[in-house]
Order: structure tokens, then C-alpha cells, then sequence
């Protein structure tokens, strides 16, 4: 565990959702940091939800024009066309971040992220942790 890199996601209740059961495989962004395959994302469901539910492996990450990322990933985004476009309007080049070994994890609450982390607030796009932090929430989450 220590020496893979960590980072938290913030993904909207419904999309996290359909990451845990296996629909939506791939979490498209507008930007998003580089991490290298491997990577442990650390994904937190928005509100209602508020905490971090799954954990899941970046298989990587593919960054392009939107048109070309919905020809691809289409079938594994779990969003609309339209609401595909409409989310990257405007946008010259966005990610599209294939997730693989989706594990879901009991849910570590936003408090308790907020007392480990030391920060009031989950990051819009994601955060790396360090591996105490990983560490930390693993235990919390019952277990990877």
C-alpha cells in the first residue's frame, strides 16, 4: 500500500454510485492531475452521501478532444450524450480516468475526513493523500 499513489476524488452521488455497482468504469474530468497507473483513488461521494465509499485503481487516463473521448468511452461513462457535452462545454480537452478493481469500503464520514486530512473542506476536482493519510482512512473503512 505504501508505495502506490493515493488521491481522493469528489464524484457526485449518483455517478459514485454506479462506479460501486460496476455500470460507469470510466469518471470523466474537465482537467485532472496526472497520476500513473496504479494509482489508488480514494472516491467521495457528494452530498447526500458526504464520505468516501470506494476505493478503485486508475488504469489510466486518457486526455483528448471531447468528441474523440465520447466516441470511446460512451458506453463506459453511464452519462447521456447530452449530458456528456453539456458538461464539457467550452472545453478544449478533458480526462477520461478508466477505473478497474472498484472496492466498495465502509463509509468514512466527512468528519472523520476532515479530522485526519486537517482541512475543511473536499477538494472539487481531487487531492493526492499521503500514505498516512491512505493508511488512516483504510483502517476507517474497514479494510481494504
Amino acid at each position: 500500500m505504501d508505495k502506490e499513489p493515493h488521491a481522493m476524488i469528489s464524484i457526485h452521488s449518483d455517478y459514485a454510485k454506479s462506479i460501486v455497482r460496476g455500470v460507469k468504469t470510466v469518471e470523466l474530468r474537465r482537467r485532472f492531475m496526472a497520476l500513473p497507473n496504479g494509482s489508488r483513488l480514494w472516491i467521495y461521494s457528494t452530498l447526500p452521501v458526504g464520505a468516501l465509499v470506494a476505493t478503485a485503481v486508475v488504469a489510466g487516463i486518457d486526455c483528448d478532444k471531447p468528441e474523440n473521448l465520447w466516441n470511446r468511452y460512451q458506453s463506459e461513462a453511464a452519462v447521456s450524450k447530452q449530458a456528456f457535452f453539456d458538461y464539457f462545454l467550452g472545453c478544449k480537452r478533458g480526462a477520461a480516468i478508466r477505473l478497474t478493481d472498484v472496492e466498495e469500503i465502509c463509509p468514512v464520514p466527512l468528519s472523520r475526513i476532515r479530522s485526519i486530512r486537517g482541512v475543511n473542506h473536499i477538494p472539487q476536482v481531487a487531492t493526492r493523500l499521503s500514505s498516512l493519510e491512505a493508511r488512516r482512512f483504510e483502517e476507517i473503512g474497514c479494510g481494504l
